[in-house]
């Protein structure tokens, strides 16, 4: 299906939202490798390659991170700032967030998020928001699979994934 199949790192302290979120995405896209991190701190080591990630083999590399912004210890906008002091390969970051602060859209924005959306309240929106989400950020990686319909829309940076990002 997918020369190698492409790589979801989501990383959400809420173990309904991501569970949702896993099952979402891989209807979206078979095939699809999803690793969920419950926090900031476990998403950083995932993507630092830090034990217990160390070996890429068995912990690929993500090709796609879906971000939450409220989190205990390390939060969303923590792991931002991670990112935005490494220089390696850029991997696009989507935060997806609960959060009603109308302040956070644009400070995920300012430290480096490719995208931003607000989790709907239900579970059907939100798999509607997660299929457009690996869909868009993806579709370079996959075969077959339909992507953003008429009248969809996103907050996106202005410029592509920086390579000065991770």
């Amino acid at each position: 299906m997918f020369p190698s199949d492409p790589t979801l790192l989501v990383i959400e302290d809420a173990r309904v939202d991501a569970m949702l979120i896993r099952v979402a995405a891989r209807r979206s896209v078979p095939g699809l490798d999803v690793r969920v991190a419950g926090d900031g701190r476990e998403g950083i080591a995932y993507l630092e390659g830090l034990p217990p990630f160390q070996d890429r083999l068995s912990h690929p590399f993500p090709d796609l991170v879906i971000l939450d912004l409220l989190m205990p210890e390390v939060d969303g906008f923590g792991v931002l700032e991670w990112l935005g002091q490494r220089k390696a390969r850029a991997v696009p970051v989507v935060v997806l967030t609960g959060s009603p602060d109308p302040t956070h859209e644009g400070r995920a924005m300012a430290l480096g998020a490719t995208a931003f959306y607000r989790k709907p309240g239900d579970s059907e929106g939100l798999t509607g928001v997660v299929r457009k989400i690996v869909e868009e950020y993806l579709k370079d990686q996959t075969e077959g699979v339909s992507f953003l319909q008429p009248g969809d829309q996103t907050r996106r940076a202005g410029r592509p994934a920086s390579t000065d990002r991770l």
